[in-house]
């Protein structure tokens, strides 16, 4: 067992079910994703390079095909982007077959952005590869755990949005005390 799940088992068997998490808790849980994402990205790492190695590309074209088309404008706020990467993300897409501009039927002087069978087949190959890169994870898993996780992780992100503006308020005054920090040792 890994010291951050040590900490976290510990953590929860001396807290009361009710009680509001601590920051200790929160703490251990934020420690545990960032592990989490840090395993991914050492993996990726070792394996992506070239063109093929940046996945914001492909990250837009899922969300095309899951959400439906949608503006460049309107894809950049669900994706919670800078509309002038997703801009430059989605000329990529163009220029590649993956994604089409059509005329919004809303309002003929803007365009929407639609996947092109080309797009739906690359999503579809890029959710089989994702099973599979879970599958070795979990394969020992019992079915509780795996739906457990999944719900957790689902609550995770759908917490994460909801509270979208509580953690950009809390990441800004950090970035300002940083600065602060550094101009104080300067």
């Amino acid at each position: 067992m890994s010291s951050t799940l040590k900490s976290i088992n510990s953590t929860i068997e001396n807290s009361p079910a009710d009680e509001a998490p601590s920051l200790r808790e929160s703490a251990d849980i934020a420690a545990a994703v960032i592990d989490m994402v840090k395993q991914f990205s050492g993996i990726k790492s070792r394996v992506n390079s070239g063109p093929e190695a940046d996945h914001s590309p492909m990250f837009l074209l899922v969300k095309l095909a899951h959400h439906g088309p949608s503006r460049a404008s309107d894809l950049a706020g669900l994706v919670s982007a800078d509309p002038s990467t997703v801009s430059r993300q989605v000329a990529s897409l163009v220029k590649g077959g993956l994604l089409e501009r059509r005329a919004d039927p809303d309002d003929g002087r803007a365009s929407i952005l639609v996947p092109t069978r080309l797009g739906l087949d690359r999503v579809a190959e890029y959710g089989r590869r994702r099973a599979a890169i879970m599958q070795p994870v979990i394969a020992d898993w019992s079915p509780r755990d795996r739906i457990d996780l999944l719900r957790l992780i689902r609550k995770y992100t759908e917490g994460i949005e909801s509270h979208r503006e509580e953690i950009i308020s809390i990441l800004l005054e950090h970035t300002v005390q940083a600065e602060q920090w550094k101009e104080h040792k300067s």
